[in-house]
């Protein structure tokens, strides 16, 4: 099975519980060159995202210098609120 599509499949549970809900979302699997942060402000600016959730491992200290860290970028460059969940 292509990776991609793998990647797609993992959403299912999460659209599934989100209509159980009444809640509105969207997902979207990318592969283009430019990077994840980039990736994920720019589709939120361009689709009129209202709130982007993004998962974080916690890093910190060294490990998180060295590796550099997507939450803290999106955080830092959105144009709507981010909920950063653990």
């Amino acid at each position: 099975m292509p990776r991609q599509e793998i990647e797609e499949n993992s959403f299912i549970k999460i659209k599934e519980k989100c209509k159980e809900n009444n809640v509105k979302v969207n997902t979207e699997v990318s592969s283009k060159a430019k990077s994840i942060v980039a990736q994920i402000v720019d589709y939120a600016e361009s689709n009129n995202v209202d709130l982007i959730v993004v998962g974080t491992r916690g890093r910190t200290g060294f490990k998180k210098l060295l590796l550099g860290s997507v939450a803290s970028g999106v955080v830092t460059y959105a144009h709507c609120p981010v909920m950063v969940v653990k």
